[in-house]
């Protein structure tokens, strides 16, 4: 007779560089009574949307460019985050507030300035930002001295504020930096804000039967039914509610990778 069916949540790494391990075990504790017997953090957004496609996890919370990859190969966005009321975000290109060069010395004369982003897959702190620089017409390949990966965004803010790069892209709301990053705010000088994309989203695998999406369906809905439960989901997610996206709202997205 075969057991009860259990799930498996994966995790990005959010927090920086390095899985989250704490966060996967206090999230695990929490969601474990609605069938979710492992909760896995990853490395990369990569790997995340990798083992989504593949069917190696059943769901994960993923930003914006795991759900678009993932809703178009066939998966869906379950719940979309809401913060602070919004169920969208966008990115602000930041510098020092004390530093004179704007976005018009982008790729002209010698100054090319340096780089941080998050990640390759990280739309607020990456792929927003670039999409916005190539549609104002600068040549991404020759406007930076140098672009690194840091891996997060208090990484990238800490290497700008300690002069060691000049420029970098963070996620905000409408209301602009402060509601988001607080006194390092003040710190920095907002060179530009680039279109909304859908907040990070419970996203379920491609590659699961429709039996078993309906069952995790199902548990998830019971989960959140529960207050305490549901205000502890949203605290470690770090949104203050749900909601349920239309099909296809994160596929635009993808119009935002590099082109090939």
């Amino acid at each position: 007779m075969a057991g009860p069916q259990t799930f498996k949540f994966g995790l990005p790494p959010s927090l920086g560089r390095e899985p989250s391990w704490e966060m996967a075990r206090e999230l695990a504790a929490v969601i474990h009574s609605a069938g979710f017997s492992m909760v896995i953090p990853f490395k990369s957004y990569a790997d995340l949307e990798g083992a989504l496609l593949a069917g190696a996890i059943d769901v994960a919370w993923g930003p914006p460019i795991v759900c678009a990859r993932t809703e178009s190969a066939g998966g869906a966005v379950l719940l979309r985050g809401i913060r602070r009321g919004e169920c969208t975000y966008r990115s602000a290109i930041v510098a020092r507030v004390q530093d004179a060069f704007d976005l018009d010395h982008l790729g002209k004369g010698r100054f090319r300035p340096r780089a941080a982003w998050v990640d390759h897959s990280s739309v607020g702190g990456y792929l927003l930002a670039r999409s916005h620089l190539r549609g104002l017409g600068i040549d991404l390949d020759r406007a930076f001295l140098q672009q690194t990966m840091l891996g997060s965004y208090a990484a990238c803010l800490d290497a700008l504020l300690a002069f060691q790069t000049d420029l970098t892209a963070v996620y905000v709301g409408n209301k602009g930096l402060e509601p988001t990053w607080g006194a390092k705010a003040h710190r920095l000088k907002t060179l530009a804000f680039t279109e909304d994309v859908p907040n990070d989203g419970v996203v379920l695998s491609p590659a699961i039967p429709e039996e078993r999406a309906t069952l995790l369906r199902e548990r998830l809905v019971k989960l959140l039914a529960t207050t305490a439960l549901h205000q502890q989901i949203t605290t470690m997610l770090e949104v203050d509610d749900f909601d349920a996206p239309p099909p296809g709202t994160y596929t635009p997205v993808l119009k935002l990778c590099d082109p090939p």
